[in-house]
């Protein structure tokens, strides 16, 4: 059975409803008691999280009770109306399967993290509201501005970042030494990518 996207789900839940579906992503918050448990799980399509329920029933239960902030699972379930609030649907899971478990050294938690430690974590930083959100704005922002200039017919060129042309002598700023591997002449980092579109 292939994947559902929680997207797809959360967008339109009366479609789902009754469903078999296939759901992947990283446990966000988990509890449980001693016959059922609950798991926030998120895919990355979209920013909401989507609960789901499950019981002593799993062969796997105990172990999936253990889980940490960060372990990756694949779920198979049905869709169900939710009985709590918040939310219009939920899986109630069948099987569920443990892709790679989180290790307790994982450093993105369920507390709250500043932005200067996150900074220190370009990998997984994008898992955490603040960075899910900014990404979700800036892709919005720069799909509206490709749509724009290419509706008036402007054509997106991709400048060199990498170059032998020293723009406006402030490519020695950044690099431009003596030629190293793995280049076999002097290369900067140019800074000024409109020097090279108006050559």
């Amino acid at each position: 059975m292939s994947k559902t996207y929680i997207k797809q789900i959360l967008a339109t839940p009366a479609d789902f409803l009754g469903k078999t579906v296939v759901v992947k992503g990283w446990l966000r918050t988990s509890r449980e008691s001693k016959t059922f448990g609950f798991i926030e799980l998120n895919d990355g399509s979209a920013f909401n999280n989507f609960q789901i329920v499950y019981t002593d029933a799993l062969s796997n239960f105990a172990e999936i009770g253990k889980l940490l902030t960060g372990s990756a699972i694949a779920v198979t379930g049905k869709i169900v109306e939710s009985q709590g609030g918040g939310q219009a649907c939920e899986l109630q899971a069948e099987s569920i399967e443990i892709v790679g478990a989180a290790s307790p050294e994982n450093p993105i938690q369920k507390k709250r993290h500043t932005l200067d430690f996150l900074r220190t974590m370009p990998h997984l930083r994008v898992r955490t509201n603040t960075f899910m959100a900014t990404f979700r704005v800036r892709s919005l922002i720069a799909h509206a501005i490709h749509l724009f200039f290419q509706d008036r017919g402007f054509v997106y060129v991709h400048t060199p970042i990498l170059t032998g042309n020293d723009a406006e002598g402030a490519g020695c700023a950044i690099g431009g030494g003596g030629a190293a591997p793995p280049f076999s002449a002097r290369a900067f980092a140019s800074p000024v990518a409109e020097a090279r579109e108006s050559a």
